[in-house]
């Protein structure tokens, strides 16, 4: 696409983004009834999703936790949208990471790693990372911090998609079809690359777990990632504790990949994934259809 076509089409939302905070999520309280109540977008998805996970939970609490996910959804969608042109005093006031110095401490003895997450809190503030806390430095920042994704399918939408997450930050974007390969590739620099491995893995995948009550296929990159590359694995947590505020808290899973078992790094963030959903079920991804393959149907594609 033509560079002054995607200006005019991004124009508009870079000006929406000046606007304080406040005003998108009252904009955010107006989306969510149009998304929620007069699309339903995926409500049929995030209703079954819920029920099966949390199958102790009567109608009245599913429904309600439904509705928790869908103004959770809507204050990402706002949240996203502000953080375009943000400044960093602002962002610091909306993310605070609560024991950094896991990080710094494997930046300090000049190792890369890989931090692994789920689509929990508002994953898209984390490409703005190094902006969070002043006080209490990552040790990483700028480039250093790179960000594994999946390419759109269309174009436009690729390009719109990397310009918010690139926009006011120094961040890398990698495609996820060619993560390993980079980080193998660049494993004498120091980096901090971030993959979410909550979503439903490749048809073939065979890593299987049972989390939320079902048997689970899990994308198990970051294990094989971090066992190739010799990288240690950070487990982040994000949680939002009220509207306009975040908590982040990380959990080294392992310092050394090569000590540990066949499947532990992949298990043990399963049931880091698990338990942070438990302690908030609305803060999670719950419209992507996770288990839309059985773990039967999706050995059989391999």
């Amino acid at each position: 696409m033509p560079n002054i076509i995607f200006l005019l089409l991004a124009a508009p939302f870079y000006l929406i983004s000046l606007l304080p905070l406040r005003i998108h999520y009252f904009i955010s309280d107006s989306l969510l009834f149009i998304v929620g109540k007069v699309l339903g977008y995926r409500k049929s998805v995030v209703t079954v999703n819920i029920s099966r996970s949390f199958p102790e939970f009567k109608y009245d609490l599913v429904e309600s936790t439904v509705k928790s996910f869908y103004r959770h959804l809507a204050e990402i969608i706002a949240e996203s949208m502000w953080m375009i042109s943000a400044s960093k005093k602002k962002l610091s006031k909306l993310v605070k990471i609560e024991n950094p110095e896991v990080l710094r401490a494997i930046f300090s003895a000049k190792r890369s790693v890989i931090v692994v997450g789920g689509h929990i809190g508002n994953w898209e503030l984390l490409t703005k990372m190094d902006k969070f806390d002043e006080r209490l430095p990552l040790g990483y920042c700028g480039d250093q911090l790179k960000f594994i994704y999946k390419k759109q399918h269309s174009k436009f939408a690729d390009r719109f998609v990397r310009w918010i997450r690139e926009s006011n930050s120094g961040i890398e974007l990698i495609e996820s079809n060619s993560a390993a390969r980079h980080i193998l590739k660049n494993r004498d620099k120091t980096a901090c690359y971030f993959l979410f491995a909550d979503q439903a893995p490749l048809p073939g995948s065979k890593f299987v777990t049972k989390i939320f009550n079902q048997q689970t296929l899990m994308i198990n990159g970051p294990e094989v990632i971090s066992r190739s590359a010799g990288l240690p694995v950070v487990f982040l947590n994000m949680e939002r504790v009220k509207r306009g505020a975040y908590r982040v808290r990380l959990t080294l899973i392992t310092d050394d990949p090569s000590k540990e078992g066949e499947g532990f790094i992949t298990e043990r963030f399963a049931a880091l994934l698990e338990s942070s959903v438990n302690a908030n079920p609305h803060n999670w991804l719950w419209s992507h259809k996770r288990w839309k393959r059985t773990v039967q149907e999706n050995i059989l594609k391999s």
